[in-house]
């Protein structure tokens, strides 16, 4: 076989290798060109995409109550730390809890609405929610924070469907890195299952130094990512490049199936005996602190057939108020307490398909989230 860039007769050799290597610098100037019209045209923030067009998140401005995980949980800290740190309520959950569907000035979510209430009975609020939050999560990020504020009450959606949620994100993962925190969660009884999750995230992200590899070549290449990272803007945008990439193919591999967000999703049998073992030790943790717990069945849309099997979700719902009773903390289900008016359509931002939201609601569908929770907790003393 011949050498297709090797000296031939009458040919310079300089002019031979361009030749050969032309394609393949074409295609890389275009691949970048590409990947930076992205970038500054096409890219979504990852952690609002499922929110859709239609949705914001509630920001707050001067005193910072609602935080989200390791990344922006010392400003509520500091806050509270300000404020003299008074009696703290903690109230964890997913993007429900900040995310308002057709947004108006004035406008405020029911954690907001929640902290004013009980600022009145001398309690002072603060709340930690991510998109999709699952059990595992929410675990690590109370074995992170309640030592900080040790909190009087926790209040704690379980919702069904992200039971199904698996990993750990990296913004909540960080908390493991704090003084203290590992030690705390390898005491408790469902360790395993968390320690489980954190490692398949790190091997879906870092598979070299999931497996402990700490060879020159993985070092050199860490070094060389961090230094690309702090002078590149593209290499800093590349986990929400490939981000907006997943997301892509997840919605348009949903749309060729048929699959929608009003398709049935029953959660697998062996997932879900987990996560309810999870929550037990969880609660009987908080319990054993001395915390009130307040577990609530979050609001869940009733006027079309959503994706819960509703046996299964009846099901679910009996075991929860089953586990609240037995280690003596309040239990309420508010899953109607929005009607369907209030409730929220999706709006992808890359393609502009429309789903049915059984997660986001409006703000008036805040004020009667905020109302269920605030008599709940004033039944319990709060």
């Amino acid at each position: 076989m011949t050498d297709p860039i090797a000296r031939s007769p009458g040919a310079p050799l300089p002019k031979a290798r361009l030749k050969a290597w032309l394609p393949l610098l074409i295609g890389a100037v275009l691949a970048l060109a590409l990947l930076e019209y992205a970038r500054t045209h096409i890219l979504i923030k990852l952690a609002d995409a499922g929110l859709g067009a239609e949705t914001a998140g509630f920001a707050q401005r001067g005193q910072i109550t609602q935080c989200s995980d390791a990344v922006d949980s010392h400003r509520c800290v500091a806050t509270w730390t300000r404020a003299g740190k008074p009696p703290a309520v903690l109230w964890f959950g997913n993007s429900q809890l900040f995310g308002i569907n057709r947004y108006r000035p004035g406008d405020v979510n029911a954690p907001e609405l929640l902290r004013r209430a009980l600022a009145e009975r001398g309690k002072y609020l603060v709340t930690y929610s991510q998109p999709n939050a699952n059990l595992i999560e929410e675990a690590i990020v109370w074995n992170a924070v309640a030592p900080i504020y040790r909190p009087k009450l926790l209040i704690l959606p379980v919702c069904y469907d992200d039971i199904r949620e698996l990993g750990v994100r990296e913004t909540v993962g960080d908390f493991t890195e704090r003084q203290g925190v590992t030690a705390r969660l390898e005491s408790q009884r469902y360790w395993p299952v968390i320690a489980g999750a954190m490692q398949e995230s790190l091997k879906a992200s870092s598979p070299q130094i999931a497996e402990g590899h700490q060879s020159l070549q993985t070092r050199v290449e860490r070094e060389a990512t961090g230094f690309l990272a702090g002078h590149w803007p593209l290499w800093q945008a590349k986990p929400a490049l490939r981000g907006t990439l997943g997301f892509a193919v997840h919605t348009l591999r949903n749309q060729m199936l048929g699959i929608h967000s009003t398709s049935k999703r029953p959660v697998d049998a062996n997932v879900y005996r987990d996560r309810m073992e999870l929550l037990d030790g969880m609660v009987a943790d908080a319990r054993a602190q001395g915390v009130d717990l307040l577990l609530y069945v979050p609001p869940y849309r009733q006027d079309i057939d959503g994706p819960y099997p509703m046996a299964q979700y009846r099901a679910f719902k009996a075991e929860l108020q089953a586990l609240a009773k037995r280690h003596g903390a309040g239990f309420v289900d508010i899953d109607p307490i929005v009607p369907g008016p209030e409730w929220a359509t999706v709006t992808d931002e890359l393609f502009g398909f429309k789903e049915a939201d059984f997660m986001h609601f409006t703000a008036a569908g805040h004020k009667r989230l905020a109302t269920g929770i605030d008599q709940a907790v004033r039944r319990m003393g709060y």
